[in-house]
């Protein structure tokens, strides 16, 4: 039996992740991104970001970058 992990999928919008609770894996994120209303207000491409757990920073599924959010920023300025 193998132990895998739950991967979450959202769409960056700004600083924003709008959660793709839907996806199951990339491909179906990515599809799900494309939705109009996924773009941001200059109909920028949107970008498929992904967590490993809800206390994890999101990252691009690109090229693992993490990305800084409203939450994150929050974060660091509190502290």
């Amino acid at each position: 039996m193998s132990t895998r992990k739950t991967v979450e999928w959202g769409v960056l919008i700004g600083e924003t992740v709008r959660p793709l609770p839907k996806a199951q894996n990339v491909t179906q994120a990515l599809l799900m991104a494309e939705q109009p209303g996924n773009r941001g207000k200059r109909g920028n491409k949107p970008v498929v970001v992904f967590r490993d757990g809800a206390h994890d920073m999101w990252k691009r599924h690109r090229d693992n970058t993490p990305v800084p959010t409203q939450f994150a920023l929050f974060d660091q300025e509190a502290s």
